[in-house]
């Protein structure tokens, strides 16, 4: 698991980039003292704000917070997230194995189908009827 270094990480690089406290508050639209705060560790940045101090120091968000770049070997999470996402063979074969929700989810065009989907609304409606019409008749 990697350590989040992010307070070393921005002394270091800053200094790197020749930039004092106060010419990176600038730039962020931040005070000397936010700045200051997020190197001792004191406190940390949004996301927003940590992409925006990635860019004025030109390196990537995970240099920035653990001081190293992803191994080639290792897939991002978004890599995985879009692997999960394509349809593979078995996807397909459940979506042909379950053609009947079409039907199902078609316009009704007469009378029948409106049957044969809704027999069950047929059968509640008849109980009601029949159950007012006895509590009406005693």
């Amino acid at each position: 698991m990697m350590d989040i270094v992010f307070a070393q990480q921005l002394t270091n690089l800053r200094k790197q980039k020749g930039l004092s406290q106060q010419q990176l508050a600038d730039k962020l639209y931040m005070t000397r003292q936010a700045v200051s705060k997020w190197e001792t560790g004191e406190s940390s940045p949004d996301l927003n704000r940590m992409q925006e101090i990635a860019d004025i120091l030109d390196v990537s968000v995970q240099v920035l917070l653990f001081g190293t770049q992803v191994e080639p070997g290792k897939t991002s999470f978004r890599d995985k997230v879009s692997e999960y996402m394509q349809q593979d063979e078995a996807d397909k074969d459940w979506h042909q194995n379950h053609r009947w929700r079409q039907w199902q989810y078609s316009p009704i065009t007469n009378g029948w189908e409106f049957l044969a989907r809704y027999y069950w609304l047929l059968f509640a409606l008849i109980g009601m009827i029949g159950w007012f019409t006895l509590q009406y008749l005693k």
